[in-house]
């Protein structure tokens, strides 16, 4: 089977896969405001690492954070990595209803395949979330038109925003790569609104509201390097996202239940097309610094003005966000014949980030800690990573919900020659 071939077959199953995947996820209250919850972290590396290290690349490890880094990776191999997460949140707050305070789930969250084209050109092509939504709840809806009337209803709403991504990263200098990743946001979110029979209506009125969003969505890269003394190594790197638009067509059904109407007359649809949201440039910046090649540190700063976004509610409306992210690892590492060769690491980091979304005056703040590691199998080609995250998204203030969660990231790696010349004697 010819590379080509085996190419194509692959990212057919990443898509298939990960559309599976990604339609399972825990409850998240906050989940039901803009575009979901955003993603945090690029499952690569860096998630060890407090979700930083943006300045670094690996000549074995992808890092998707910053698309600069492909031109790191060793030249005439192909590398593979798939990465999964298990999640276990517990939710505490007034409104939690009895037995439901807990979630858990395991998901497929990354496929990624990446070529070293030329010893300065890498690309690298594959899936990652987004964004996701999944909530389910009960309220008091008002009554237009009626005095201080209220009736029960119950709301459920699902859904993710993926992105399938090409990525480039070029190197221009002897320490200088630049790097874009293209993406292709696709997805849907989903939301049904329950009312139940109620003031002498006899049947249950359904409404669902469905978009479809497609939209593309690129962002920009670079890293630099250079040499302190004979201990210290420095690197800086920054990302930016450009503004993108994300278009969708909306689907709206509304069910109203009466046994006694025909029931052509039961569903009214409606099709239309519109600007789902504007999300607005991020930009990340990133030093870090290694010390004997052994020791490394980072740190990562993500900012993102979302305050002019015209999204809001009665109580609710999206600000900026911000992150923070610091880490640390440690690498052993020895030599094989004539090459240095990285046979595990050690990681720890601390993040604290405010999200997008301001509700009742609380802006919803997710802070944690991370650890792991990661080795590289001597006599076989496999790889691995594994990391964990505790942290707490979310507060009990103001009659909100806090999130304490705990993540088990693992990542698996295999990489191989992809093309080698081979002289031909007489």
């Amino acid at each position: 089977m010819s590379l080509i071939r085996k190419l194509i077959l692959n990212t057919v199953a990443i898509v298939c896969l990960q559309q599976i995947a990604f339609g399972q996820n825990n409850n998240s209250p906050y989940s039901i405001y803009g575009i979901g919850d955003i993603e945090q972290s690029s499952f690569d590396r860096t998630s060890g690492m407090g979700h930083s290290g943006s300045a670094l690349s690996s000549n074995r490890f992808m890092y998707n954070s910053n698309p600069a880094s492909l031109s790191g990776l060793d030249d005439k191999f192909f590398n593979f990595e798939m990465a999964t997460r298990a999640e276990i949140i517990n939710y505490t707050g007034n409104p939690i209803a009895i037995g439901s305070d807990a979630s858990s789930d395991l998901q497929v969250k990354k496929m990624s395949l990446a070529i070293k084209v030329k010893p300065k050109w890498g690309i690298s092509a594959g899936i990652l979330p987004y964004s996701t939504a999944n909530y389910s709840f009960t309220a008091n809806k008002y009554i237009q038109g009626a005095d201080n009337v209220f009736v029960p209803a119950y709301y459920v709403g699902t859904g993710s925003i993926n992105q399938f991504y090409v990525s480039n990263g070029y190197k221009l200098f002897k320490n200088f790569s630049v790097g874009l990743q293209s993406s292709y946001l696709f997805g849907q979110l989903k939301q049904t609104e329950s009312i139940s029979p109620t003031y002498g209506v006899d049947s249950a009125l359904v409404t669902t509201r469905n978009v479809v969003v497609g939209s593309l969505f690129f962002k920009p890269g670079f890293q630099y390097n250079f040499k302190l003394n004979n201990d210290w190594r420095v690197y800086l790197g920054g990302t930016a996202t450009i503004k993108t638009t994300v278009n969708g067509i909306y689907n709206l059904s509304v069910v109203y239940g009466n046994s006694t109407l025909p029931p052509p007359q039961n569903t009214i649809l409606t099709n239309f097309k519109n600007n789902v949201i504007t999300i607005p440039p991020k930009y990340t910046g990133s030093l870090a610094a290694k010390i004997k090649d052994k020791y490394t540190v980072s740190v990562d700063y993500s900012f993102q003005n979302w305050s002019n976004s015209a999204i809001q509610g009665v109580n609710y409306k999206l600000v900026n966000s911000n992150f923070l992210g610091i880490g640390f690892e440690v690498a052993k590492k020895q030599r094989f014949k004539d090459i240095i060769f990285e046979r595990h690491f050690w990681q720890a980091g601390f993040f604290v980030s405010n999200s997008y979304v301001q509700v009742a005056g609380q802006q919803i703040e997710n802070y944690g800690v991370t650890f792991g590691g990661g080795k590289n199998f001597l006599k076989s080609n496999l790889g691995l990573q594994l990391n964990v995250e505790v942290g707490v998204n979310g507060t009990t203030n103001a009659g909100l919900i806090q999130e304490n969660y705990a993540k088990i990231n693992l990542i698996l790696s295999y990489r191989d020659f992809w093309y080698v010349k081979i002289k031909k004697f007489d």
